[in-house]
């Protein structure tokens, strides 16, 4: 696939095959994750591939934090929604962490959080290359102990993304997006 097809045909993607993802194809994904540019090279990355018994774990997390997002887990909504975030996970083949080494300097911290960032594009974009569906993940569940835990991020670092990988079930179409000439100013 050519580059700009790639990257205008990549589109989120949550619903996945059974079929695992092979290690080789993960690999290539990180290699396209550590061209991305970084100020001063400071390289701030470190990934964490989780799949297997490890998957079953984060998936029996995920499920316990959704439950705190509601008054009465036990109503059937409730727990249906719940059940639908376990299994989605479960149903996950492959889930690659995204890490920053947190540096004491604010500015060189921001950097490295827009190096990271950069670097989870180009494994989106690499995904679709090589026909995977993807999903960035973020929010409240990257600080939670036992997902920290889990990954073994230490004090130092931080969850930036959560990426979702497999085969996808079915084509997505691209999500709409507003043309960039509505968003572009030129000055001469």
């Amino acid at each position: 696939m050519e580059t700009f097809d790639a990257i205008l045909n990549r589109t989120s993607v949550r619903a996945f095959t059974s079929d695992p993802v092979p290690r080789e194809a993960i690999a290539r994904l990180l290699e396209a994750a550590v061209r991305a540019p970084n100020h001063k090279l400071t390289e701030p990355w470190r990934f964490v591939v989780v799949a297997g018994d490890a998957k079953r774990r984060y998936a029996e997390i995920r499920r316990a934090h959704r439950a705190t997002k509601f008054d009465d887990p036990a109503a059937p909504d409730a727990a249906a929604r719940i059940e639908k975030t376990y299994r989605e996970h479960l149903d996950t083949p492959a889930f690659l962490f995204v890490l920053q080494s947190l540096d004491d300097d604010p500015i060189r911290r921001e950097e490295d959080f827009a190096a990271a960032m950069m670097a989870i594009e180009n494994i989106l974009v690499a995904a679709t290359d090589l026909g995977l569906g993807s999903y960035l993940r973020t929010g409240g569940i990257m600080a939670h102990g036992e997902v920290r835990e889990l990954v073994g991020a230490g004090p130092g670092e931080r969850i930036v993304g959560i990426v979702s990988l497999g085969w996808p079930q079915g084509a997505a179409a691209p999500v709409r997006r507003t043309a960039a000439a509505a968003k572009t100013t030129w000055l001469d």
